[in-house]
């Protein structure tokens, strides 16, 4: 199982909030960025990010399924 760690590193002015999500697997790390709509609290802002997270890594899945012919 992953271990992921999400770190609030930007606030843009047009109300949206940057994230640095860092999963650490045994296959290897991976960083990446997402971006999201600020919800008004921390944790609001934590589960939109970590929902980002899910549907980007749900669409990388698929991604590598067809591309590997599965």
């Amino acid at each position: 199982m992953a271990d992921i760690q999400i770190a609030n590193i930007e606030q843009h002015p047009n109300g949206r909030l940057l994230f640095s999500v860092r999963a650490q697997a045994s296959g290897g790390r991976m960083e990446f960025p997402i971006a999201v709509q600020d919800e008004g609290s921390a944790e609001r802002n934590e589960v939109a990010a970590l929902r980002s997270t899910l549907r980007f890594a749900e669409e990388l899945a698929e991604s590598v399924r067809l591309r590997l012919g599965l």
